[in-house]
C-alpha cells in the first residue's frame, strides 16, 4: 500500500470514528447525508463535513461539543493566543499533544536548523509563567498552545524577554483594587543577549512574534544609529504565527509590517543573509506545522504542508466550493487523521485566506511531497460573532 493509500485509509477510519464518538459531528454527517463508508480520495476531500473555526471559540460556549471523549478524560484545554480576548479552546489528550509537538519539532529541525543551535532568544514569557497562567473552563485547566511548543527547546540556553512586572501589578492593585497583569519586553536583557552572542559567536535563534521582533529591533537600530551587529553565520531569525498585519495577541501596531522590509532591515542589522530566516504556520485547532522560507520568485514567505501530516482544501470565500487551481485565494481547510483522537479536528476550516502555488514541490528549495502555499490575509466576515451552526459555509449568522 502506498503512502497516499495509507493516509486516505487512516483518514476514512478517523472520520468514521469521529462521527461515532462525537455526537455533534455525527449529527453533522447525517444532516449532510455523508456516507461514512464512502472511499476517500484526494478528489473527494471536500465532501468530508468540516468544523468551522468559530465553533472552537470560547464565546460560543460550544467547544466542549467537539470532544470525542468524556470531559474528565482530557489532559487540558489548549488555547490560542487571541487579540480579541476570544481564544479557541481544544480539549486534547497526551497523545494528541505529542503529535503536534512532533510536527513542530520536525519543522524546527528542518527550517530553523534546531540541531545546530545552542542559544535561543525568545520574545515570550518564561515557561514558569506559561505553566502558572490562570485559566480554567468547565473544571479543566487550560494552557496556551504555544506552551507545549516552547517546551521543545528545553535544554537550550534561553533568554525569555517578556517579563512580569510585579511592581506595576502591585501599584495597579492598590489604586484600582483589582488584578491586572503587566508584561513588557526587557530591553536591557535583549541587548545583553545580543552582545553575548556577538562576542562568543554562539549559534543562536531569535524567534517568536513578528510585531515584537520588528518593534524592538527597529528601536535598537535607532538607538545604535545604524551600527549593527557582527553576528555569526549561524545566527538565525524565526517567525511564526502570523502578525504581519501588525496585530498579534495583545500587540497592536499602527500599520502592517512589510515582509520584504522586515527581512532586509533585520538581515542588514545582524549581518545575516535571507537564507538565515525561516517561518512556521500552524493553528491551535489543528496539529499541523508548516515550515517556510522567503521566496525571491513570489517576493513573499512560502510555506510547505508536508503530505505525511495532512492535506488542504481551499474554498472559495463566496461559494464555499473547492478551488482546484493554483494562485487563486480561498479559505484554508486542513484535513488530517492524525493528532485528533480527542476532538473533532479531522477537517477544520480556518480563518486564513491562502493560495496554493504548487501541489507537489517547491522548486526554489527542492523539497517534494508537499503543498506549496502562501498566506494572503485573515478572513474578516461581515457578520458579527456568535456562531451557532457549522453546517453552513458562513456560520457567523445564527440560524437557531
Amino acid at each position: 500500500m502506498t503512502q497516499e493509500e495509507d493516509f486516505m485509509k487512516d483518514l476514512q477510519e478517523t472520520v468514521r470514528g469521529t462521527a461515532r464518538d462525537c455526537h455533534a459531528y455525527g449529527d453533522l454527517c447525517k444532516k449532510q447525508e455523508y456516507d461514512l463508508d464512502k472511499t476517500i480520495t484526494d478528489n473527494t476531500l471536500q465532501d468530508i463535513p468540516y468544523i468551522n473555526w468559530q465553533h472552537f471559540k470560547m464565546s460560543n460556549q460550544r467547544y466542549h461539543e467537539l470532544l470525542r471523549i468524556p470531559l474528565d478524560q482530557i489532559a487540558y484545554w489548549t488555547l490560542s493566543s487571541s487579540s480579541t480576548g476570544d481564544p479557541s479552546l481544544v480539549g486534547r489528550v497526551g497523545r494528541d499533544v505529542e503529535v503536534f509537538r512532533e510536527n513542530y519539532r520536525v519543522g524546527f529541525e528542518e527550517y530553523a536548523k534546531m540541531k545546530t543551535l545552542k542559544r535561543l532568544i525568545l520574545f515570550a514569557p518564561p515557561l514558569v509563567f506559561l505553566n502558572r497562567m490562570p485559566f480554567e473552563a468547565m473544571g479543566k485547566r487550560g494552557f496556551l498552545f504555544y506552551r507545549d511548543i516552547t517546551t521543545l527547546w528545553d535544554g537550550f540556553q534561553t533568554d525569555f524577554l517578556l517579563k512580569f512586572k510585579v511592581w506595576k501589578v502591585l501599584a495597579y492593585l492598590l489604586t484600582h483594587f483589582r488584578f491586572k497583569a503587566f508584561i513588557e519586553i526587557d530591553g536591557g536583557a535583549f541587548e545583553k543577549a545580543l552582545k553575548g552572542v556577538e562576542k562568543a559567536q554562539t549559534p543562536t535563534l531569535m524567534a517568536n512574534s513578528v510585531p515584537l521582533i520588528y518593534v524592538n529591533v527597529m528601536d535598537l537600530i535607532k538607538k545604535r544609529k545604524g551600527t549593527g551587529y557582527a553576528m555569526p553565520p549561524t545566527f538565525r531569525v524565526h517567525t511564526g504565527g502570523g502578525g504581519w498585519s501588525g496585530v498579534k495577541g495583545t500587540v497592536k501596531l499602527d500599520k502592517p509590517i512589510e515582509k520584504a522590509e522586515f527581512f532586509e532591515k533585520i538581515g542588514q542589522f545582524f549581518n545575516i543573509p535571507i537564507d538565515n530566516f525561516s517561518d512556521t504556520f500552524g493553528a491551535t485547532e489543528t496539529p499541523i506545522c508548516c515550515g517556510g522560507h522567503w521566496s525571491k520568485k513570489y517576493n513573499d514567505i512560502v510555506l510547505h504542508l508536508d503530505k505525511k501530516q495532512a492535506r488542504m482544501v481551499i474554498r472559495n470565500t463566496e461559494s464555499g466550493e473547492r478551488i482546484k487551481t493554483t494562485k487563486e485565494p480561498g479559505l484554508l481547510e486542513v484535513v488530517t487523521p492524525y493528532g485528533v483522537d480527542s476532538y473533532a479536528g479531522t477537517a477544520v476550516l480556518l480563518d486564513d485566506v491562502v493560495e496554493i502555488l504548487d501541489f507537489n514541490r517547491c522548486e526554489e528549495c527542492g523539497r517534494e511531497n508537499l503543498v506549496l502555499f502562501r498566506v494572503v490575509k485573515k478572513y474578516t466576515p461581515e457578520s458579527g460573532k456568535g456562531c451557532t451552526s457549522f453546517t453552513v459555509y458562513r456560520p457567523l449568522k445564527s440560524e437557531d
